[in-house]
């Protein structure tokens, strides 16, 4: 059964119940309230028509005539010929003797009693009241009987009226508590259909409630879950996705430099080959060696930038400036090309062996794409309240597409030149890496034919933070 169901059936049954019992108490009191005025009139009454008689007695007794049977009887039917037309009987008897009834109706009522009210449910349904008459009457006693049968026509017709009432509000309330349980179970039901379309695999399904009471907190708390349960799960596919991407490109990266040491072992291994084709084959497996040493070193640095925290300080930027020239000269003096140096502050926040392989990677990379004669611009200044490392080279750039996924790992925008350097494409994914691990700003702008520069933006007032 549904939970909109059980409380339907429970709200049902508890409302019926409480207000049939709560109209049957008052029915039943009302009948109670209605029986005791009816004794109170009844005994009024017959007070009344007894001091009535009793004093018709006294008013004939003071002429002089005997109070006999006879005139007993004329008393008393006088009364009551008066009293029947309003549904009253009465009775006079001297002691045990009947000395006027107005019907055949047989009664032993006790001499000595002094108050009775009965209900005949069987025969005829009234009260009836049997007293004494006041001295010096005494042996004679006065019964009343009042005919109650419309008190109970009409408790019976108020009975009917409350099963007819029954019958009627019953489907109206059923139909009533079926609409506004609905109603109020709406947001179960949506929120129902929500997390099985989100087990189904649909994470961007949300809940859309306006409600200011529980229900519309709950939906707030259900779609901030559901927004992380999105998010956590969009990052785990696109660290999936990049880690097999990783692999592949990195069995790709190996194989091609373990296929060419195998084909120049078995060369080596050859009886017959001369000095010159065997220094040859060693630079060839010397050079792929070093190909494979750098892969794995910058896989190691990318590995623990990914899962160590850094260790920042004070760092001087000519210093830093000097020791990367210094790493550089000998390929720049290959190139041919000018590293040209200029800072206009005095140190930065960081771990300077980082920021040295940041900068070290940009500048192998801005040397690979320039020409013989060029320059690369290595800069340092504040811009914005932040501080800025700077490497501008003026080569051959790359279009907008190769921008979008330079940093990605093993992206190359030219195969054959970075494969002739010894490039695995790791450099800007490191360089991306050792960004991230000093809270800066990545910024990479390239024009094809007019150069490319790339910035590390890093917060100044992260200095005086991290220093107090």
């Amino acid at each position: 059964m549904r939970f909109w169901q059980k409380t339907l059936l429970v709200m049902l049954t508890l409302f019926i119940v409480t207000l049939d019992f709560s109209v049957v108490m008052i029915m039943k009191k009302s009948w109670q309230l209605n029986m005791e005025r009816e004794v109170q009139r009844a005994s009024s009454e017959q007070a009344l028509i007894a001091n009535n008689i009793y004093e018709n007695l006294n008013s004939i007794r003071s002429r002089g005539m005997t109070i006999n049977e006879t005139v007993l009887y004329d008393v008393a039917s006088s009364y009551a010929e008066y009293y029947k037309h309003q549904g009253i009987t009465l009775q006079l008897w001297n002691q045990d003797k009947v000395v006027f009834s107005e019907d055949a109706v047989k009664s032993n009522s006790s001499n000595n009693s002094e108050e009775n009210a009965s209900q005949d449910e069987q025969n005829v349904r009234g009260v009836t009241i049997s007293n004494r008459m006041p001295a010096p009457y005494e042996y004679l006693s006065l019964t009343y009987e009042r005919d109650i049968e419309e008190l109970y026509a009409r408790q019976n017709e108020l009975n009917r009226y409350f099963i007819y009432i029954n019958l009627i509000a019953v489907p109206i309330l059923v139909t009533l508590l079926y609409v506004l349980i609905k109603q109020l179970t709406k947001p179960l039901r949506q929120l129902s259909n929500t997390t099985k379309n989100i087990a189904d695999g649909d994470y961007g399904q949300r809940v859309s409630l306006k409600n200011n009471d529980e229900f519309g907190e709950l939906a707030k708390n259900f779609n901030r879950m559901a927004e992380a349960v999105e998010q956590h799960i969009t990052e785990l596919s696109t660290m999936a996705e990049e880690k097999q991407r990783i692999v592949d490109n990195l069995a790709h990266e190996l194989r091609t430099p373990l296929t060419s040491m195998q084909g120049f072992a078995q060369y080596l291994n050859a009886a017959n080959i001369g000095e010159e084709e065997r220094m040859t084959a060693s630079g060839y497996i010397w050079s792929e060696t070093l190909r494979l040493k750098n892969l794995v070193f910058k896989l190691l640095d990318l590995s623990v930038l990914s899962h160590q925290p850094i260790e920042r300080k004070h760092v001087s930027v000519e210093q830093l400036f000097e020791s990367v020239r210094k790493t550089e000269l000998h390929q720049l003096e290959q190139a041919g090309i000018n590293l040209v140096l200029h800072t206009d502050i005095d140190c930065v926040w960081g771990d300077e062996d980082l920021l040295a392989s940041f900068l070290v990677n940009c500048i192998e990379n801005a040397i690979h794409v320039s020409s013989e004669g060029s320059i690369i611009r290595l800069l340092a200044y504040e811009e914005n309240a932040k501080t800025i490392l700077e490497v501008q080279d003026y080569g051959r750039g790359m279009s907008a597409d190769h921008v979008e996924h330079v940093f990605e790992p093993f992206y190359r925008v030219d195969n054959a030149r970075s494969r002739e350097h010894g490039g695995a494409g790791l450099g800007l994914s490191l360089c991306r890496q050792i960004a991230s691990a000093h809270q800066a700003e990545l910024e990479l702008k390239s024009e094809e034919r007019i150069g490319t520069r790339i910035r590390m933006i890093l917060q100044l007032p992260n200095i005086e933070l991290l220093t107090s």
